[in-house]
């Protein structure tokens, strides 16, 4: 992630534009028609004011049409992560992604929010769970750059390496 990006996304903090409002705009971006055409050269500046204005939500139009200007359009993907990576930093959130075959009870749930609350020193924590059959049993959980494996095919995997080994 670049600079540039970090700092679009703390302007954009800043604006304090609600979530529903960038939710909208992080489908817009997934768009690549919509966003080719912003970056284009060949679109005059004009007419990427006209699309800012007809497409996004009110409250981002100066800031689309700043990143038109700026020629930072291409970079929208990263400054909305990066904008999601800094609201996380001053909730004093974690967020975590939790891979199980079946989702977890609420008690489960709240262990795993508690744990990776302790662990990361957070106040409080985003967990996306995904399903996945492959795994037989257990789970995965993955935050920051930290993969914790405690799923069925792990384990076998770690048995596995370990007698060859012997």
């Amino acid at each position: 992630m670049t600079r540039i990006s970090q700092n679009y996304a703390r302007v954009l903090y800043e604006l304090g534009i609600s979530d529903e409002v960038i939710e909208e705009v992080k489908e817009l971006s997934k768009v690549d028609e919509l966003i080719s055409s912003l970056a284009s050269p060949v679109v005059s500046k004009k007419a990427k004011h006209n699309i800012v204005d007809k497409v996004f939500p009110k409250e981002m139009h100066n800031f689309m049409k700043v990143l038109c200007d700026y020629d930072s359009v291409g970079c929208i993907g990263d400054i909305l992560k990066a904008y999601d990576e800094y609201v996380n930093e001053q909730e004093g959130c974690v967020e975590a992604e939790l891979i199980c075959v079946e989702a977890p009870d609420t008690e489960q749930k709240q262990r795993i929010e508690q744990f990776l609350m302790s662990e990361y020193g957070k106040k409080k924590v985003k967990l996306l769970i995904n399903k996945d059959e492959s795994l037989i049993g257990g789970f995965i959980l993955k935050v920051c750059d930290m993969e914790y494996d405690w799923s069925m095919k792990g384990r076998i995997a770690q048995l596995a390496d370990h007698l060859k080994n012997v």
